[in-house]
């Protein structure tokens, strides 16, 4: 028997069929349902239908808000039909095996946490680098909910006092990896709806200085942030996360923009004021189902949290 895993994204939902140490039996993908609460759940009940025979247990990710204890979402990012709705009850009633619920990016964190770039680590922050900037800090090897379970949620941070009132100056602005595209836009004179991640790495990596130039400000935005993050939570490893942290020249610049920054306390010993040990994530695509997993092993009791 394995254990049902169900990715919820905005156009589709992705769901496998794993064993207790995150082995495939099989997978898949469905659009997912977004006309009305009661569709959605009928989609997620026809997943387990098909697989029942292999199922012992349901474990869900999500974008939204979500309370992983009570197993309720408050939202579901952009599934706009989904709005306070208790899903474990309700699947459990309708499939009658036990559900877990978490948000999609402290699954990512915690697929690093037990197999990944943290599991030698009892303190890490993970910060997924996507249209926004996702993330998790991790406490004792556990994600980190806050009273509102919105800790982590990185897109929201203010990132200048200024203009403060200005919803471009968020994290997510400056920070989502449209904002890079937007600095060679201007540079290149290229329009965005002709650029992506993949071409601008291209361009740097054929000897693009002024791309180069962009991705380098694009790193030192960011690296103000695992600064920040460095003397709030002090952790024992910064991992990278999403698709750009697969471009070795982006974590090569990043890291040189921490260091650059570090270097501006010159007033402290070197060794009082450590340079944050920065990795990139080991998992993509498959992230969220495996830490997915991991949390419902935790809440049932299948699996011993490990300390680091």
């Amino acid at each position: 028997m394995g254990y049902l895993v169900i990715d919820i994204g905005g156009t589709y939902t992705k769901y496998a069929v794993m064993d207790q140490e995150a082995g495939f039996y099989k997978s898949g993908k469905v659009l997912t349902v977004q006309d009305s609460q009661e569709h959605f759940l009928d989609m997620l009940t026809e997943i387990y239908e098909e697989n029942k025979e292999m199922t012992e247990g349901i474990a869900i990710s999500s974008a939204g808000i979500i309370d992983n204890e009570k197993g309720y979402m408050h939202t579901a990012g952009s599934v706009f039909c989904v709005s306070e709705l208790p899903i474990a009850r309700v699947l459990e009633r309708r499939c009658h095996v036990p559900v877990t619920v978490e948000n999609d990016a402290r699954c990512a964190a915690l697929a690093e946490v037990w197999k990944g770039s943290l599991t030698d680590c009892r303190n890490a922050i993970v910060i997924l680098c996507g249209t926004a900037i996702g993330g998790a800090v991790i406490l004792d090897r556990e994600v980190l909910h806050g009273k509102d379970f919105i800790a982590g949620e990185f897109s929201y941070i203010l990132t200048e006092s200024d203009d403060a009132m200005n919803e471009e100056k968020t994290l997510a602005r400056s920070c989502g990896v449209p904002a890079l595209l937007h600095m060679v836009s201007e540079v290149k004179k290229i329009p965005e709806t002709k650029l992506d991640g993949e071409t601008v790495f291209a361009m740097a990596n054929h000897g693009d200085t002024d791309v180069t130039a962009c991705i380098r400000r694009y790193a030192n935005r960011l690296a103000v942030h695992i600064m920040n993050c460095q003397f709030m939570i002090n952790p024992d490893r910064i991992a990278i996360g999403g698709g750009i942290s697969a471009q070795p020249l982006f974590l090569k610049l990043l890291c040189e923009e921490v260091v650059r920054l570090h270097s501006i306390y010159p007033h402290v010993h070197s060794s009082d004021i450590p340079v944050p040990e920065i990795v990139p994530c080991r998992f993509f695509n498959d992230s969220n189902l495996i830490g997915a997993l991991y949390v419902h092993m935790i809440h049932t009791g299948k699996m011993r949290k490990k300390l680091a």
